[in-house]
C-alpha cells in the first residue's frame, strides 16, 4: 500500500508555516504536496528526505550495474523480468526492450553521479511514449515505414523571439 503525501494549499503555507510544515513531518512520507492555483503543484520536503532517495537510487543503480558486469547472463535475466517493472514493454520488440534497460541503467548511474534523478524520469517517459507507438499497429507501421513520404527539403530555421 502507498502512503500519499500530506495535502495543502500553497497559501496554507504561507499563511500558516508552523502547522503546515509540521503536517508534513508527521507524514509517512515527510513530505507534503502544495496546490498552486494554475500553477504546477509543488512537493516539499526536507533536504534529509530528498538526500535518501538519492542515496537509495544510487545504491540501486550500483547494484544495477555491478549485476550486469559480474554475470554475462544478468542483461537477459532482467530483460526477462522487465516487464513486471514496466509492464508497457510487453509492446516493444526484445531488442528494444534490452536498449531501454541499458539506457535506464546509464542514465541512472551517470544522473545518481550528479544527485539527480529527473534524467532517470525522463528516459522511463520517453521508453513508455515509444511503446505506445508500438501499441497501435497503424501508427508504429506509419512511423517505422520505409515510404514516409515526399520530402520536403530541410526545415526552415524559426524566427526568433521578437522577430
Amino acid at each position: 500500500m502507498t502512503t500519499l503525501p500530506a495535502e495543502a494549499n500553497f497559501s496554507e503555507l504561507i499563511n500558516r508555516p508552523t502547522a503546515t510544515v509540521h503536517r508534513m513531518q508527521g507524514n509517512a512520507r515527510k513530505g507534503i504536496r502544495l496546490h498552486r492555483r494554475g500553477e504546477e503543484d509543488l512537493y516539499l520536503t526536507t533536504a534529509a528526505r530528498a538526500e535518501e532517495v538519492v542515496q537509495v537510487v544510487d545504491s540501486t543503480t550500483r547494484m544495477f550495474v555491478a549485476l550486469m558486469k559480474e554475470d554475462p547472463h544478468a542483461r537477459d535475466l532482467l530483460t526477462r523480468v522487465f516487464p513486471s517493472a514496466f509492464p508497457w514493454v510487453r509492446f516493444l520488440p526484445q531488442k528494444s526492450v534490452q536498449e531501454f534497460l541499458v539506457e535506464l541503467v546509464d542514465t541512472a548511474k551517470a544522473s545518481t553521479d550528479l544527485g539527480l534523478v529527473a534524467p532517470i524520469a525522463q528516459v522511463i517517459t520517453e521508453w513508455k511514449h515509444t511503446a505506445e507507438i508500438y501499441a497501435d499497429p497503424a501508427l508504429a507501421a506509419q512511423l517505422t515505414g520505409e515510404d514516409l513520404g515526399d520530402d520536403h527539403g530541410p526545415a526552415p530555421l524559426p524566427l526568433a523571439v521578437g522577430e
